[in-house]
């Protein structure tokens, strides 16, 4: 009885009807190589033209509070429309899924995360937040970020007082993320010294998880807090990698960094604590370089009905509290 309660709550979620059509929009990032790139200014110069899928729910004429949805490694899927983007519309939230990798030409990056490097989603993330605080109906103060795997990272780093205070000052106006809440994030790159944004962060993770191991965010996430942010963690004990998917969970040959000590060093470069291979010699051969010096293949991913379940009712429950739609 219990299984079959899951599985009409998942097809509850994941047949939702949006409120509004999704309309797809253009706007300007770049491909820095590394957070260095970023904090230095050098990311300008490699422009890229990406699209953003937007959903506008009713809002009785007022600015709507709005949450920046970033992709993993498999790119943009139907599915996050459906079962992320549509319970936060329901609540008057508006939803931008940002596509990282067609403007790139890439389709995906789980098999080679060389292809694109981590800082660029990151960096999507905060020029996706400039895009919606311009639009006429959103309200710039009150945009979140959220995101997957790969996308958890961009939600997780968004929140890294550097990086946005690197960005607002080479843009008077630059907004900031109110609210950071990453689904299942790799957490094996890490600040040596984190500066924390003042943004509520909250980290969901997978007991089983062997993609993205849950021990080694929660170790951060206690590092995190004694830098003085505000942050919490959920773990669902069901649930592996990629739970909020809509496919059966299967064994993929993708890259693993499970095993990695990767560090960002306050001037935003990555150095292999293992090898001492850094990424101010290019991404990637710096993730050719870590995949041999640590990394693996090879992992269990897909979805947990119980465990989407609860984790779509945790992200509703932190969006609204946090950006008060």
């Amino acid at each position: 009885m219990r299984a079959a309660l899951l599985a009409l709550g998942l097809l509850a979620v994941s047949t939702a009807v949006q409120a509004e059509p999704v309309e797809v929009l253009s706007f300007g990032s770049f491909t820095p190589q590394d957070y260095a790139g970023i904090i230095n200014g050098t990311y300008r110069q490699s422009p890229v033209e990406l699209q953003g899928h937007l959903s506008l729910p009713p809002s009785s004429g007022r600015r709507i509070p709005a949450v920046v949805i970033v992709p993993g490694s498999g790119g943009y899927a139907q599915w996050m429309q459906d079962t992320v983007a549509a319970p936060l519309n329901r609540i008057g939230i508006a939803t931008l899924i940002v596509d990282s990798f067609s403007g790139r030409g890439v389709k995906e990056t789980a098999r080679d995360q060389g292809r694109v490097p981590m800082a660029a989603s990151v960096l999507d993330g905060f020029q996706a937040l400039a895009m919606l605080a311009r639009h006429p109906g959103i309200d710039g103060q009150r945009i979140g970020i959220t995101g997957f795997s790969r996308g958890g990272v961009a939600a997780l780093f968004t929140a890294e007082r550097r990086l946005a205070d690197a960005l607002a000052a080479g843009n008077p106006g630059q907004p900031r993320f109110a609210a950071h809440l990453p689904f299942y994030p790799g957490c094996s790159t890490q600040w040596d010294n984190p500066r924390p944004a003042a943004a509520p962060l909250l980290l969901l993770l997978g007991a089983r998880d062997d993609y993205t191991p849950a021990a080694i965010c929660l170790a951060y996430a206690v590092r995190l807090r004694l830098a003085g942010a505000d942050v919490n963690t959920r773990l669902y004990d069901t649930a592996g990698h990629a739970w909020m998917a809509d496919y059966p969970a299967r064994r993929s040959n993708v890259q693993t960094f499970g095993e990695c000590d990767l560090r960002i060093e306050d001037d935003g470069q990555i150095r292999d604590a293992k090898s001492g291979a850094s990424s101010r010699e290019g991404w990637k051969e710096f993730a050719a370089k870590v995949m041999t010096s640590c990394g693996g293949t090879g992992a269990t991913i897909g979805a947990d009905a119980e465990a989407r379940i609860a984790a779509t009712a945790d992200m509703v429950a932190f969006f609204r509290r946090t950006l008060r739609p």
